[in-house]
């Protein structure tokens, strides 16, 4: 080898086999009038194994139509949190791409990029996964390149291609069951910093919450910030100050704050305060005592993107643009109850 990484040359030479011959047998390409005995075909494989050899993926992806390969942006912001809803839509998408008999290897970049930049990779791609959201170059590239694509959990391009949960209707159905069970002095509280300050959910939930409220006919209760910096300083004002007797948190990392505040204030919950937020059932799992919570479907969200991503890869040009409305649901558990008589 005339380097430490061996190349498809020195799997050639040590085969004694052209470097095309080489590279047909390894990137299975037999056929259209080129065949190979079947004991050159297991020796150019036999010494491929032997070398450890890995093929040079820009290279390969620039010599062939299909890489099989599937590119998830956004793992940096997406990621980050511990058992958000973006793990499990990653696993379900891998899982699907991983049982197809031609299966494809899926990618994450972790990277962080400039706002300005692409983050496209150096190799072809034949799919993309976007994970709320990317930077405009990213998309404007995908969409120029024509490389089939779909948006989790974000926005994206008139007529292109996402799956979203309907926040809207799950800030409802939060709501609802909280008026149902009897409560009528009902707080609304946002995000952990950091987050994502231009995403739907933001305004779709806050805006719902708003929405129910003057429906039911009452007095929408915030804190005087608009992210949850302080747990403690939230429940003085909502809960001790206002009279507050219920939660929607607009995440689970929220409401665990809450909860853990409640704790050491001897606010009781569900006793004297039920909390409820925005979940995946998987974080939910591992939670003590359960929290109550609107299931935002992510196991769902990332079947249906891998089944609308392999629908456009597989019928290039035949599958119109969609934007698919996945309905969240209410799971309840162990932190809403009937409001104490005050």
């Amino acid at each position: 080898m005339t380097s430490g990484v061996p190349n498809l040359s020195d799997v050639a030479d040590k085969a004694g086999v052209s470097k095309s011959t080489a590279s047909r047998v390894l990137n299975n390409r037999l056929g259209n009038g080129f065949s190979v005995r079947e004991e050159v075909r297991l020796k150019v494989i036999e010494v491929a194994k032997q070398l450890n050899y890995r093929p040079n993926l820009i290279a390969k992806s620039l010599t062939m139509r299909s890489t099989q390969m599937i590119h998830i942006f956004g793992g940096n912001h997406a990621l980050r949190d511990l058992g958000n809803i973006y793990q499990t839509v990653v696993n379900n998408i891998t899982q699907i791409m991983d049982s197809l008999d031609k299966g494809y290897d899926v990618n994450v970049d972790m990277s962080r990029h400039k706002s300005d930049a692409s983050e496209m990779p150096a190799w072809r791609i034949d799919g993309a996964t976007i994970l709320a959201k990317c930077t405009d170059s990213t998309m404007k590239e995908i969409l120029q390149m024509g490389i089939p694509y779909v948006v989790v959990n974000g926005t994206c391009p008139d007529d292109g291609f996402s799956v979203v949960p309907d926040d809207r209707g799950g800030a409802f159905t939060a709501l609802d069951h909280l008026r149902q069970i009897g409560h009528s002095k009902i707080a609304y509280s946002g995000p952990l910093p950091p987050y994502l300050a231009d995403h739907s959910s933001l305004n779709d939930r806050h805006d719902a919450y708003v929405a129910k409220m003057e429906d039911f006919g009452l007095r929408p209760i915030f804190g005087s910030r608009e992210s949850l910096d302080s747990a403690e300083d939230y429940l003085k004002e909502t809960v001790l100050e206002k009279g507050a007797t219920a939660i929607l948190a607009y995440g689970h990392m929220g409401a665990l704050h809450l909860l853990q505040a409640a704790h050491s204030m001897q606010i009781a919950v569900p006793e004297r305060l039920s909390l409820m937020c925005f979940c995946d059932e998987y974080a939910n799992q591992v939670m003590s005592p359960g929290l109550t919570f609107i299931d935002l479907g992510s196991d769902k969200m990332g079947k249906v993107a891998a089944e609308l991503l392999l629908d456009q890869i597989q019928h290039p040009g035949r599958v119109k643009p969609q934007r698919i409305l996945l309905q969240e649901k209410l799971v309840v558990r162990n932190t809403t109850g009937p409001p104490f008589n005050q």
